[in-house]
């Protein structure tokens, strides 16, 4: 049965750690982050610029958690905060994209940002299979938290503690052949395929598993330029249509 858009799914069990309060973080977080996403004044940002990574969403995460969709529920907000990682590397040190505190509950989020074309392959990545493309990412961040040292924060962190990986996919059209007021139509396809590609490669005992999902069509595609093209020189050359977020407690 496909998703609707703009509606949370999650199979989180009871039993996983802080699964309600994190149910009920991420049905505010994905409605306030998609009406950040879509602000004229954040529409605008992204077609002057490029397609955004991780490092440029940091603040339109924050919005999301101080707009009213949280009540005055989050407390503070750090970003690229260093913490150890129980890891054989020689400096055993790493950053934590995003912490913040909601309902005496730290949450700590490894951001990835990851392109995910309505056409099917990127531009550049013909010999990328869709698990290269669509799944080692998210993994990558499951990873990357499952690997990190709380304790490391001391007493920085409440007592209870969420690690949150997070995907966040960007619905790209590299080629423009789409019709651009089909926003909803080809974010719901795409995100279909990644949910098919995640359910085909990660199973629910798997440590990659995922407990929410969601997706969020733009009102209106928005047209940018890829991330290698020139600010001052390029012009605009892929749509967005929207996202999908892929998310997790552990």
């Amino acid at each position: 049965m496909a998703e609707a858009a703009g509606k949370l799914y999650y199979s989180n069990p009871d039993k996983v750690k802080g699964a309600r309060v994190s149910r009920d973080m991420m049905l505010s977080l994905c409605n306030a982050l998609g009406q950040a996403l879509d602000t004229p004044e954040t529409r605008q940002f992204i077609s002057n610029t490029r397609i955004p990574n991780e490092r440029e969403l940091y603040g339109t995460f924050i919005k999301a958690l101080l707009s009213d969709a949280f009540d005055d529920q989050v407390g503070h907000i750090g970003t690229e905060v260093q913490v150890s990682r129980q890891t054989d590397e020689t400096s055993g040190k790493g950053r934590v994209d995003i912490i913040f505190d909601y309902r005496r509950t730290s949450f700590l989020v490894e951001l990835k940002v990851i392109r995910a074309s309505v056409n099917g392959r990127q531009s550049g990545e013909e010999d990328a299979t869709p698990t290269q493309r669509l799944v080692k990412p998210w993994q990558k961040a499951v990873n990357q938290l499952i690997e990190l040292d709380e304790q490391s924060l001391g007493k920085a962190l409440q007592k209870k503690i969420v690690k949150l990986p997070i995907a966040l996919y960007l619905h790209v059209d590299n080629k423009q052949k789409n019709n651009s007021e089909q926003c909803e139509e080809l974010s719901a396809s795409t995100h279909e395929r990644i949910i098919s590609q995640l359910d085909t490669d990660v199973d629910q005992d798997d440590p990659a598993s995922y407990h929410f999902s969601y997706f969020y069509p733009f009102d209106e595609s928005i047209k940018t330029s890829r991330r290698r093209g020139c600010l001052v020189e390029g012009t605009p050359d892929v749509r967005l249509y929207g996202f999908s977020l892929i998310a997790a407690c552990k």
